[in-house]
């Protein structure tokens, strides 16, 4: 399935390159006549092009945490990919997977502070920064895939100043969900609600936290690298982790149980420096505008989706088992999450109101 994502990105980009070739000054020559002297002159100046286009004028540092093979990883070398050839060579990125230069929990203060120029990383390992985000990875929100909610998320960002203030510090390249989350449990299959009582469980944003206390399950941050160990030798005995993370961190190998709940699609940042973005000559900044927004959405945009498929596929494969809870008791864990809702527009507002109704207003669209 990856070969298909990596294939479908080089597509995009053999594409890109046929776009820049034809938006070039070769079509005006050959109208012209084919004067020799004209066309003596465009191939030193092509030369000339060439030649600084082997050079990059800026190299970007990006850092980004999960590993090269990840979505996370693809994304970041795809998107590095099309930058230069959109600045013909002019601007490099230098992709950091794998958190070789910053951990999860370091990125945003970063790119933040300049240390390095990009960030591609989770908002909620980072509790209080974004209040507003968080309420775009509550529980049991109306979305049924990862590309939808990318494409509302994003919606939101561009059409309104609902999330300005969060992310008034950077430059936004794009904002996007995860995969979908079940709820995972090592050997304990869920036959109701009840049944997360007493069980310790993996779970980073805060809606979730507040949504498993309801039900007296013990929710705890750890990094998604030590997960597959603290599964393995039970501190914890489960997660609400997206699918993603079960694929690139193998969690399918150490957790049998995966109630196929839909719970939340966590959001990812994929954001610049501010002051480097500002430094950049007019027309770079151009470059990095039009890889910012829709262009980077369309890049790679149904590949979380694909992604959950065929991990469903790789839990099956390892003697695990996809569930779903009675419906009876799935309600509860809908009500539960309606709760923690309510009383996140109670602490936050009018603003939290209006991105939960742009959020129903705008999911039925994608």
């Amino acid at each position: 399935m990856k070969k298909k994502l990596l294939l479908a990105v080089a597509m995009i980009f053999a594409l890109s390159l046929t776009l820049a070739a034809c938006g070039g000054g070769d079509g005006d020559a050959a109208q012209s006549g084919g004067d020799d002297t004209t066309a003596a002159t465009e191939e030193e100046s092509d030369g000339d092009a060439a030649a600084v286009a082997a050079t990059p004028e800026v190299t970007l540092v990006l850092t980004q945490h999960d590993p090269d093979a990840s979505l996370p990883g693809q994304y970041c070398f795809a998107w590095a990919d099309l930058v230069k050839e959109r600045s013909n060579g002019r601007i490099e990125v230098q992709v950091n997977n794998g958190g070789s230069i910053a951990k999860p929990t370091e990125s945003l203060g970063m790119v933040k502070e300049g240390t390095v120029d990009l960030a591609w990383g989770l908002q909620s390992f980072y509790a209080g920064e974004f209040p507003m985000t968080d309420g775009l990875s509550m529980p049991y929100l109306p979305f049924s895939n990862a590309e939808q909610a990318s494409r509302t998320i994003m919606d939101i960002y561009e059409n309104t100043d609902l999330l300005a203030d969060e992310y008034a510090d950077y430059k936004v390249i794009l904002l996007r969900a995860n995969c979908d989350a079940p709820i995972i449990t090592t050997n304990k299959k869920l036959n109701t609600a009840g049944d997360l009582s007493g069980v310790t469980l993996r779970a980073t944003a805060a809606p979730i936290v507040s949504w498993l206390a309801a039900f007296g399950a013990n929710a705890q941050g750890v990094p998604i690298n030590e997960l597959y160990s603290v599964l393995q030798n039970g501190a914890m005995q489960g997660a609400i982790t997206d699918w993603h993370g079960v694929d690139s961190f193998k969690i399918y190998e150490v957790a049998k149980e995966y109630a196929d709940e839909k719970v939340q699609y966590n959001t990812y940042y994929f954001l610049m420096n501010k002051a480097k973005y500002d430094s950049l000559p007019a027309d770079l900044k151009a470059i990095i505008d039009e890889c910012s927004g829709q262009t980077a959405m369309d890049l790679m945009a149904d590949a979380w989706d694909n992604l959950t498929d065929s991990t469903k596929d790789l839990v099956l494969d390892n003697g695990g088992e996809i569930y779903t809870l009675p419906d009876a008791e799935h309600q509860k864990l809908v009500d539960a999450a309606n709760t923690v809702l309510e009383q996140w527009i109670s602490d936050n507002g009018d603003n939290a109101q209006q991105i939960y109704d742009k959020v129903v207003e705008l999911a039925p669209k994608y």
